[in-house]
């Protein structure tokens, strides 16, 4: 990686250290964490990071600081993968949204990026934008509101013979309809088992075994589908379509879904 690209994580870097005072002020794994990371120490750092996983008010900065672990390491498949699991714990965060920019113009052509089906453009662009509880909140507010607008116009139509809905009740019952929809969407989308490469590079395999014919190579970084699996091995195929294949299960980190 380039001594440019490295100034511009580190920038990143700093900005996150600073706004993260609150943090390392009241957590001290998270502050052991980013005093090894500042001291070099990257395994040690990595290790620490994950202590925090299993407490969920920090695990968005330990997946965020994961991933600038891996960073540092080299290790780009895996740090856009603790960046994809941060950007699903809080998809409005802004360095995480320029640290996966970094990481993938970092990768460059290496990634087996397939042309695009119109879900994935979906989810990408609308999708990813907001949380599966955020959308179920809207969802409830215009029903709170969809249900007070047909009380009234229940009312309306008994004092008055052929009333019609006011526009702010036809408003509400689309957007309950709309926001619904999109919850709906959302939680089958999270549940669809998503995984990035995090091998430099791996076989796509005919069978789950390293005796099976190997069909192709796929790049570190590269996002791709999970079907089924088979002791160690994860029967996957390319987002967007292509050749379905077997890779071992430690080539590829889990970003979506509870995984097989």
């Amino acid at each position: 990686m380039s001594q440019k690209h490295h100034s511009k994580i580190l920038l990143i870097l700093v900005s996150f250290f600073l706004s993260s005072g609150a943090y390392s002020a009241t957590n001290t794994i998270l502050e052991a964490g980013i005093n090894a990371f500042q001291q070099g120490k990257y395994d040690d750092a990595k290790q620490t990071f994950m202590k925090l996983m299993a407490d969920p008010p920090w695990k968005f900065a330990a997946l965020y600081n994961l991933g600038n672990t891996a960073v540092r390491q080299n290790h780009l498949g895996e740090a856009l993968g603790y960046y994809t699991l941060a950007l699903h714990q809080n998809p409005h965060d802004k360095d995480v949204q320029e640290n996966i920019k970094f990481v993938l113009n970092a990768l460059g052509g290496r990634r087996l990026v397939g042309p695009q089906s119109n879900f994935d453009i979906f989810r990408v662009e609308v999708l990813s934008r907001f949380t599966f509880t955020e959308a179920l909140a809207a969802s409830l507010i215009f029903s709170i509101f969809f249900l007070m607008s047909l009380r009234n116009y229940l009312k309306k139509r008994k004092q008055e013979v052929g009333a019609f809905p006011s526009t702010w009740a036809v408003i509400s019952m689309v957007l309950l309809v709309l926001t619904g929809t999109l919850s709906i969407i959302k939680l089958i989308d999270t549940y669809n088992e998503r995984g990035v490469i995090i091998a430099d590079h791996v076989d796509l395999r005919s069978g789950p075994s390293e005796t099976n014919a190997s069909m192709m190579e796929v790049a570190e970084g590269s996002e791709m589908s999970i079907h089924d699996s088979d002791h160690d091995w994860i029967q996957v195929n390319p987002i967007g379509g292509g050749l379905m294949g077997w890779i071992p299960r430690t080539s590829l980190m889990i970003t979506s879904g509870r995984g097989p």
